[in-house]
């Protein structure tokens, strides 16, 4: 299978794919043919260091192996984009088929969806996708070495694109303020239950956003409007998952929500218990997206860490309909969304 065709193909010794085994230069062989992985290792789901282990190296039989991790097709899209050339003929070595009788390259279907290296926004507004097809295709993951373009217009792509760092800058004074006030109103203790209430009750208000609201799949009214809010509140991020400039929400659509949230928080408590349980909220909102970039981009030795990474990264490429929870797993366990059998 000759996933480039190219009359001046590159050919490449097994030695000379083994001196590429570094962050610098990262380079593997899979079935016969070589892949550059320079600036997709930061962005494996897995993590770089995994891949680091297997640089220089033939992953064939690694990307099957279920003891590490068995890669669906998807990752074998993702792996296409990177091919550089083949094992010179004399070093061929003859792969055993994979279970689906065929080897996996075989088995990408041709992109029928959007163009990942053109403008996204224009392209779903002129689509005509039924949901079954939207829905499926929206929720396998592509990936870009660079931040995808939303719009042509470079003034309009600005307030699609948000840096990390953004949010504890923009929220920090918000959240001081609101505290300030608050104390104004009530003593230090009875700000406290209201800032941790509100700080629980973020936990809640996370796992309901993401299920009912950014996963509201089934349901999905047909036709193009529909999808293309669907894909711009949350669909893009499981098509590009590790675009880095998608992964915090964009301070214009936060504050508007928040608003809303402070409306109905004014309908409820006094004032002082407003400020509190909204700094509470606050602070639960900028851990939570925090948090979200770390899983998608962060690595650690930590166990729990490890664990809260690879189980959301499994809502990803394994199963969108399960495991909502991103910063713990808790309501999951509580509503019966974890995942249906262990990884």
């Amino acid at each position: 299978m000759d996933p480039q065709t190219d009359s001046k193909q590159r050919e490449y010794s097994r030695a000379e794919v083994a001196k590429h085994d570094n962050v610098k230069s990262l380079w593997v062989i899979r079935g016969n043919q070589v892949f550059d992985l320079t600036t997709f290792h930061t962005d494996h789901p897995g993590g770089s260091d995994v891949l680091l282990q297997f640089a220089g190296q033939d992953i064939t039989e690694v990307m099957r192996d279920a003891t590490i991790h068995k890669h669906a097709i998807q990752a074998y899209r993702v792996l296409k984009d990177f091919y550089i050339g083949e094992i010179t003929s004399e070093e061929r070595q003859d792969h055993p088929t994979s279970e689906l009788g065929k080897d996996e390259m075989d088995c990408i279907e041709e992109e029928k969806f959007l163009d990942i290296h053109r403008p996204l926004v224009i392209q779903m507004w002129n689509s005509r996708f039924t949901n079954e097809f939207y829905l499926r295709e929206v929720h396998k993951a592509r990936h870009l070495p660079q931040p995808a373009v939303f719009f042509e217009n470079k003034f309009l792509e600005m307030f699609t694109r948000t840096p990390w760092w953004v949010i504890p800058m923009y929220w920090i004074p918000i959240l001081v303020t609101l505290l300030v006030l608050g104390s104004e109103y009530e003593p230090a203790n009875v700000m406290l239950v209201g800032f941790m209430f509100g700080l629980v009750s973020w936990t809640l208000m996370e796992y309901s956003i993401h299920r009912f609201i950014f996963h509201y799949d089934e349901n999905l009214p047909e036709g193009t409007v529909a999808q293309g809010i669907h894909f711009l509140l949350h669909g893009v991020h499981h098509f590009l998952p590790m675009d880095p400039m998608r992964l915090v929400m964009p301070p214009a659509l936060s504050t508007f929500l928040g608003l809303i949230i402070l409306g109905i928080l004014c309908c409820i408590f006094t004032p002082g218990m407003i400020h509190a349980v909204a700094a509470g909220l606050t602070t639960g909102y900028m851990l939570y997206d925090e948090c979200h970039y770390w899983l998608h981009h962060g690595t650690s030795s930590n166990k729990h860490l490890s664990q809260l990474k690879t189980y959301h990264l499994r809502h990803h490429y394994k199963d969108y309909k399960a495991g909502f929870g991103i910063t713990s797993d808790f309501w999951d366990n509580v509503f019966g969304t974890k995942f249906g059998t262990p990884e």
